[in-house]
């Protein structure tokens, strides 16, 4: 069903990380739970900062470049088993972090009012994120049509792929998608590369580029779609 308006945009993709939700105490929560889980695993102190210096480094690997978010924080919490040659609980420790990170979610304050307007006029929300939390908990999950997680494409943001593979699961056209996001580069530049429109997310009002369509807060958003 197309949207009810004047619109030429169908689907809104969101991304996640710093537009849906602010994650930087879910990541801290999550850090220190698998950072105390490894420590009781190995009888040794693993210590937060750690256990993202390893993470941090692996995700800047040609290997591992490009790969998605869940690969990068399995990968080290496997190397640092490997020390004391536990790498069989990996399992355990993803499944510590992914628990204290999904339980410490918030969602921005400006999330719920517009997306529900806008699954009320009859757009097609769809969320696009590198990582793998789960949005269930979440008020504004109800407005949620489809959620699109880089481990599904086999490739992550800013790869041309993964707006690709979204829109692919929603079943949309690039001229009638737009990406919301709070980065250029792994959200606005790559989803008009992938054909679609692309929407900046600036809450703090950093860019200035007049080719860039940006807003201040989700809470334009639906105005903007009338002119997108």
């Amino acid at each position: 069903m197309p949207p009810r308006g004047p619109y030429r945009v169908s689907h809104v993709f969101l991304d996640v990380d710093g537009t849906l939700v602010d994650l930087r105490a879910a990541f801290r929560a999550g850090t220190e739970a698998a950072a105390e889980r490894l420590s009781s695993i190995l009888g040794t102190l693993v210590t937060p900062g750690h256990f993202a210096t390893v993470r941090e480094a692996i995700t800047v690997e040609p290997a591992f470049r490009g790969r998605p978010a869940v690969d990068h924080r399995a990968e080290a919490m496997r190397r640092i088993l490997a020390s004391g040659g536990r790498e069989d609980a990996v399992g355990e420790c993803v499944a510590a972090y992914v628990a204290a990170r999904n339980a410490a979610l918030r969602a921005y304050e400006d999330v719920d009012q517009p997306l529900g307007e806008l699954h009320e006029r009859g757009f097609v929300l769809v969320a696009a994120t590198n990582g793998d939390v789960d949005l269930s908990s979440l008020p504004f999950a109800r407005f949620i049509d489809h959620t699109y997680l880089a481990v599904d494409a086999g490739v992550a943001k800013p790869d041309p792929r993964f707006f690709l593979g979204a829109m692919a699961k929603a079943v949309a056209r690039p001229e009638t998608s737009v990406m919301v996001g709070d980065r250029i580069d792994n959200d606005v530049a790559p989803a008009v590369a992938a054909g679609m429109a692309g929407i900046l997310l600036d809450r703090a009002g950093r860019v200035s580029d007049p080719d860039v369509h940006a807003i201040r807060s989700l809470r334009e958003l639906p105005g903007l779609l009338e002119r997108v």
